[in-house]
């Protein structure tokens, strides 16, 4: 290559290096600020050099000084540009979340938990730069502060703060981010930095006066701290860390439901009440008492007269659904898959979500009641009540005359001013009601939209309208965790070294044929 064409490369590049010195300065790296000039003088310096005798005062004289001074300019202003758009965005942020799950979009229910915050929230997180929860948390509680003013938060490096870390317990293997809110008793602990613990953990700070849930226990029903398939683990966890506390009843053991009951949940009993336990939960229902029924086939639990206080009527049937829609989850007619309906607080917000009722038996809203139940939830058009229980497993199931065809209520939700004028809990009595007691157990309860249904059933009774929502759901995405230098790093080649290498050339390409 001629010596003039390599002057008039070097030179480009070198000019090119050294106006691009304003794009690193706003890296905020001085030192290779420094370097990129002096590569740039010594680019212009070697080209002109490397120029013809006379070269030199012909480039700054020319018509190729000319272009190249325009050339040059325009350079100059597409780099400003550049420049003033990136520390811009970097000034004012702003995100758009193209996922196709929307992994980075919080829930309705954080957007409202926190932009109705009443009290000051703040967190800690006791993690360090180099740990993989690090950006997830950083990221999460940055995301949390711009829906909330009354949000702070701030990220603790556990070995350089080991006051904090004496001060809060904080253990390697234990929660790592502390929630506290002004005014609240004690702290919430969140295992994991994601939304769903998050947002619980505001919300069970936030939300004063927590109400006490019992599950009735003696007559077969799974226990509530069950973690196998057959128990309530799951949902109980759930309840408790939106700040309702649960407890077990045993009802032959005492003649009346205790006093700081919100509510009183009967789930899977196998065998019927007794009197005496029948007679405390119809006073307390005529009280203004809260319950939830939730009941196993082919099963008399003795609850018919306190259902049909409310209008609500079980019938002796299974719902099978032999559609392949409607068995997707469950695998065969028997968990049918139902709609919920928008009649009811309950299920307003889910309608949209199916839910997977295995076993359920199918309702009927008495006529002449004091109160009108609403249903919550409805099987299918293809399915139907099955009546003949004993040979649906041995002959197989086929709808027979009589029996009652689909789209069938499966639960129900009434209310009703209280009978007794002493002793009143509240101000209407109120009962839900489902043909299943499975659908909120360990094996089912991720199952489409069974825990919210659950869970929004449970803060319905215990009044907490606020809670009736979509809860965030636990959301898994491909992550690549990049160290500090490294996402340095790759901001410098995107945003500097490649554009500006590009101009570069493009200009040494211009003067070398400009030359020729």
């Amino acid at each position: 290559m001629k010596k003039n064409v390599w002057s008039r490369v070097l030179s480009a590049l070198g000019l090119m290096l050294l106006l691009s010195t304003f794009v690193t300065f706003l890296f905020g790296n001085t030192q290779l600020v420094a370097a990129k000039a002096l590569l740039g003088l010594a680019g212009i310096a070697a080209g002109l050099a490397l120029s013809e005798s006379g070269g030199a005062r012909r480039f700054f004289t020319g018509r190729a000084a000319h272009f190249g001074f325009f050339t040059g300019v325009s350079a100059l202003c597409v780099v400003a540009l550049l420049g003033t758009a990136n520390w811009l965005a970097y000034r004012r942020p702003h995100t758009w979340d193209l996922t196709k799950n929307q992994l980075f979009t919080l829930s309705e229910d954080t957007v409202r938990t926190l932009r109705g915050l009443p009290v000051e929230v703040s967190a800690l997180a006791f993690y360090r730069q180099d740990e993989p929860d690090y950006p997830a948390a950083q990221d999460l509680l940055r995301r949390y502060a711009a829906l909330s003013p009354r949000f702070t938060w701030r990220l603790v490096d556990p070995y350089r703060s080991p006051e904090l870390v004496k001060q809060y317990g904080i253990t390697d293997t234990g929660p790592r981010l502390v929630v506290t809110a002004q005014g609240a008793k004690g702290d919430a602990r969140v295992r994991q930095p994601t939304e769903q613990e998050l947002t619980n953990a505001v919300v069970k700070l936030t939300r004063g006066g927590e109400k006490k849930l019992y599950f009735v226990q003696g007559h077969g029903e799974p226990d509530p701290r069950d973690e196998g398939q057959k128990g309530y683990g799951v949902a109980t966890r759930s309840l408790e860390s939106e700040g309702i506390e649960v407890g077990t009843l045993v009802l032959l053991e005492r003649a009346q439901v205790p006093a700081d009951a919100a509510a009183v949940i009967v789930a899977g009993a196998k065998k019927p009440l007794l009197a005496p336990e029948l007679k405390a939960l119809q006073d307390y229902a005529a009280r203004g008492g809260h319950l939830g029924v939730f009941l196993e086939p082919a099963v008399d639990a003795g609850l018919g007269p306190l259902l049909a206080s409310f209008g609500v009527e079980a019938d002796d049937d299974i719902v099978l659904d032999p559609s392949p829609v409607a068995q997707l989850f469950g695998g065969t007619a028997l968990t049918p898959m139902v709609q919920p309906t928008q009649r009811h607080p309950i299920t307003r917000d889910i309608a949209q979500t199916a839910l997977a009722f295995p076993t359920t038996r199918s309702l009927v809203a008495l006529t002449g009641a004091r109160s009108a139940p609403t249903p919550l939830a409805l099987s299918g058009r293809e399915s139907w009540g099955e009546t003949d229980l004993k040979g649906l497993f041995s002959t197989g199931a086929e709808q027979d005359e009589g029996e009652k065809r689909g789209p069938l209520p499966v639960a129900m939700a009434a209310a009703r001013p209280p009978e007794a004028q002493d002793g009143r809990r509240s101000a209407e009595a109120r009962l839900v009601v489902a043909g299943s007691s499975a659908f909120f157990a360990n094996q089912y309860q991720q199952l489409l939209g069974n825990l919210d249904f659950f869970l929004n059933a449970a803060s319905w009774l215990a009044e907490r309208e606020d809670r009736i929502t979509i809860r965030p759901k636990g959301r898994e995405a491909t992550t690549l965790f990049l160290t500090e230098a490294q996402v340095t790093m790759l901001k410098f080649l995107t945003i500097d070294v490649l554009p500006v290498s590009l101009l570069g050339l493009g200009l040494a390409v211009w003067l070398v044929r400009r030359g020729k």
